[in-house]
């Protein structure tokens, strides 16, 4: 048996990691699906409390000169950059170290997903299991916000970017 972990999410989330908001690029990202559908893999929410707490990062709005800036760069160099802020080795008020808050993650329950041909697979089975996955997570992240993220500024976004 081979068990594997696809992380989703990647450089156009980390544009959005603010400390309180819980901001998710998802709702156009269906590959991981696929890979699951074409190897019959379990979907498995998980979910990070926490991950945007450990850096503070510069206003980026969308539509500022500056997030303009940040997706043209993330284009041509493949990766993004978030100016971001931490605390020093010796110091805490500025600095590029993470600081130091809980990271609490959360696992729902495996979604179980059928091993299906490529030649098979059509767009409405992946956006039957992407659904699924969506509203899973959406469940997980609602179950546990009031534990982990009492102070959060909003509520968990998914968005189509």
């Amino acid at each position: 048996m081979v068990t594997g972990i696809v992380v989703l999410g990647g450089a156009k989330e980390s544009l959005d990691a603010h400390p309180g908001l819980y901001d998710l690029t998802l709702k156009n990202r269906k590959g991981f699906v696929k890979i699951a559908l074409e190897h019959g893999s379990s979907l498995v929410p998980v979910f990070g409390f926490g991950e945007n707490e450990v850096f503070e990062q510069i206003q980026n709005p969308r539509g500022s000169w500056l997030r303009r800036l940040q997706d043209r760069l993330q284009t041509k160099l493949g990766f993004a950059m978030p100016l971001i802020k931490g605390r020093g080795v010796f110091q805490y008020k500025f600095g590029i170290m993470p600081h130091r808050r809980p990271i609490r993650v959360v696992v729902g329950a495996p979604i179980d997903v059928p091993k299906v041909a490529r030649a098979d697979i059509t767009p409405e089975l992946v956006n039957t299991y992407h659904t699924k996955y969506l509203e899973a997570l959406q469940r997980l992240f609602d179950e546990y916000k009031d534990v982990y993220a009492p102070d959060r500024r909003t509520d968990l976004g998914v968005a189509w970017h």
